[in-house]
């Protein structure tokens, strides 16, 4: 049996709505500058048809890390300068 085949791939994020399509490419670049591999299955349907989800896959292995960088990409607000009086 190749290494190959004793890859799993694991869903590490699904994006949703008129720019899943955008937003999981966004993902999958960040995911590449830290070298972590990713693949969107249902990305060309995803612009075809704009109510499918996009699920963004990675190795098992990579799933924590990747999930940590896409949060902290994603999920963080920035904080805004404080208003000057």
């Amino acid at each position: 049996m190749s290494d190959e085949s004793k890859i799993k791939l694991v869903p590490v994020r699904v994006f949703r709505g008129g720019t899943a399509s955008l937003d999981a490419e966004l993902a999958r670049n960040v995911l590449a500058e830290e070298g972590i591999e990713s693949i969107l299955p249902g990305d060309i349907a995803a612009e075809t048809i704009p109510v499918l989800e996009v699920h963004l896959l990675v190795r098992e292995e990579d799933a924590p890390r990747a999930a940590e960088l896409l949060e902290a990409y994603f999920d963080t607000e920035e904080e805004s300068p404080a208003p000057e009086e």
